[in-house]
């Protein structure tokens, strides 16, 4: 029987600044950074001892979604704080793009590169407070008659438990965990409806000029020696760095499912599971792949790449009719163009892309919550269905939806508003006047 213990302690209430920012991913960056150039004191908190979460902590070593096929090109699909990143890398000659995938395009990036920008952008942004190293725990909820309001973040640290407050909240830690201890309603989909996670891993010391021809045959070689591995195809990104490749192969599954990103049990077995397979898979590189043979596995990152967990049930649900057919909101805050990228059967990885010089638009209602006047989500826990989140969920509309949603919670701290009650017309001259194109 499960047992239950009643908790009843003070704590001290150590920030209270406009704007709280939870979780430091892609989206979490871009709200906070987006809200103190606005203005606005915004505090940024941060479970790990670095930012960029998926750009860094997983270290997918692709920046997906920043581009799209014009037809005759590659032009940007997302704008603002998604270019601004990319020209920050690229100028410090830590990014390649765009560099053609399949019917699309990505930013090759050097993770190492993109945490020390996330430090820059925390130490250079003026009205910018970060808190690493400590875990949104719970939320401070306050009802009344016309609905709730988040009156404060509860801090898990290494001196007990601290509370942040702020006029106005955003949750970016990717589950909507802010979300959930407030009790907004979320969902996250049954096992042959979530999306598989993955982990990367290193590789050092490899022949890049032999190397590179043969990774375009990779999924004829899985085919022909690597029955054994996790995926049926996967990637060998090269960082640039002479020799230095991610290595994009693998799938985590527990008993044939995705793991549930919310559950520790699950978290843990993931974790354990995926450098085991990594290990596994970068094996299979070094006999098979030419190019690998005196390479060696450097390292895995800290964490797995997770694709989907929970997103919650906002004002407005983003399906993907809304994406295939460019619907255009009169509250678009963000646009896209990435494919539906399903890691959800078996082996197979299936895309379903987009016409040459589609790109489609993301309503600020899908930011957000359903009855909570100061809280706004951002990243891969927007209200999406699950075929929606298939393309939204990576990293270049992250970034944009960041921005929206921190420009969005600085004017309403400012301006003594709802979030929800932010004018429409007032966000989107901010974000044009800071570079998005809408």
């Amino acid at each position: 029987m499960r047992q239950t213990l009643r908790l009843s302690r003070e704590v001290d209430v150590v920030e209270d600044v406009d704007v709280v920012v939870c979780g430091g991913g892609p989206a979490g960056l871009a709200a906070a950074v987006s809200s103190a150039r606005m203005g606005a004191t915004t505090l940024l908190v941060e479970r790990y001892g670095f930012l960029g979460g998926n750009f860094t902590a997983a270290s997918v070593g692709t920046l997906c979604g920043l581009y799209f096929n014009t037809g005759s090109g590659f032009d940007f699909a997302v704008s603002g704080f998604p270019c601004e990143v990319s020209e920050r890398l690229q100028r410090a000659g830590a990014a390649m793009g765009p560099v053609p995938f399949k019917e699309t395009a990505v930013l090759l990036y050097i993770p190492w590169a993109a945490k020390r920008m996330g430090d820059a952008l925390a130490t250079e942004t003026e009205g910018l407070r970060v808190l690493l190293h400590c875990r949104a725990a719970d939320a401070i909820v306050e009802t009344g008659d016309d609905g709730s309001r988040v009156d404060g973040v509860v801090l898990s640290t290494k001196r007990g438990l601290w509370v942040v407050r702020g006029k106005a909240y955003v949750d970016a830690t990717g589950d909507a965990d802010i979300a959930f201890y407030a009790g907004v309603p979320t969902e996250i989909g049954p096992p042959g409806h979530r999306q598989f996670a993955s982990m990367q891993f290193f590789i050092e010391h490899a022949d890049s000029q032999k190397a590179l021809p043969w990774i375009q045959r990779l999924p004829e070689i899985i085919a022909e020696h690597g029955q054994h591995l996790t995926r049926d195809s996967g990637a060998l990104i090269p960082t640039g760095r002479p020799g230095e490749f991610v290595g994009a192969m693998t799938r985590v599954t527990k008993n044939g499912d995705p793991i549930d990103a919310t559950d520790p049990y699950d978290q843990t077995f993931g974790e354990i599971e995926g450098r085991r397979i990594a290990e596994l898979t970068f094996e299979f590189v070094k006999k098979h792949v030419p190019g690998f043979e005196n390479s060696f596995l450097q390292d895995t990152p800290p964490q797995l790449g997770i694709r989907e967990s929970r997103r919650i049930q906002g004002r407005f649900v983003l399906d993907k009719h809304h994406l295939l057919e460019g619907t255009p909101f009169e509250d678009s805050v963000a646009t896209g163009a990435w494919p539906l990228e399903f890691h959800v059967r078996g082996k197979e990885t299936t895309y379903e892309f987009f016409p040459p010089g589609h790109r489609y638009y993301l309503p600020f209602r899908s930011l957000l919550p359903e009855g909570f006047a100061n809280l706004l989500v951002a990243g891969r826990c927007i209200s999406a269905t699950h075929e929606a989140l298939a393309s939204t969920r990576v990293m270049a509309p992250c970034m944009a939806l960041g921005q929206a949603a921190g420009t969005a919670a600085a004017i309403a701290a400012k301006e003594g508003l709802d979030a929800c009650s932010v004018p429409v017309r007032d966000l989107r001259d901010a974000l044009s006047a800071a570079g998005v194109e809408l």
